[in-house]
């Protein structure tokens, strides 16, 4: 009896046909320990490394961590392991890497600063998530530049 060796799934292959609800799911989750201006794109047009891109913000570094690790421990139960996490130490932007879906929580004044949301362009799509106050669109987001003046 022959035993075929076990592959490391790459990266860019870790990906489900449950993404846009885990996605649905992690909006939620983070909304629920109050982050703010949470949005769930869709970046397949234009994104190699996922399917969904998660983007919210916490009001502190604190509340950053408490969101990022709700979205961690909460996503273990539902059976989604993350691939890998970054900057739960400092908590100015905390990523999750599922793999499907990447979740990026910000302290407000780096996200503004970075202006991730802007990343993809036309080829993101705003995903409505169920149960989400939909708010108005941030400062940074705003299509009018007054630098072209």
């Amino acid at each position: 009896m022959r035993m075929e060796s076990q592959e490391t799934i790459p990266h860019s292959n870790y990906r489900g046909n449950d993404a846009q609800p885990h996605g649905i799911l992690l909006a939620q989750w983070a909304a629920d320990k109050k982050a703010t201006n949470v949005r769930l794109y869709d970046v397949r047009k234009g994104c190699s490394y996922a399917d969904y891109v998660l983007i919210a913000s916490g009001n502190s570094d604190r509340h950053v961590v408490a969101i990022a690790e709700n979205l961690k421990e909460a996503s273990k139960k539902a059976g989604h392991i993350p691939l890998g996490t970054e900057g739960f130490q400092e908590g100015h932007w905390a990523l999750i890497d599922f793999g499907d879906v990447v979740a990026h929580v910000f302290y407000e004044p780096v996200r503004a600063y970075y202006e991730l949301d802007r990343l993809w362009g036309e080829e993101a799509t705003e995903i409505v998530v169920p149960g989400l106050a939909t708010t108005s669109e941030p400062s940074y987001l705003d299509d009018n530049d007054d630098d072209d003046e």
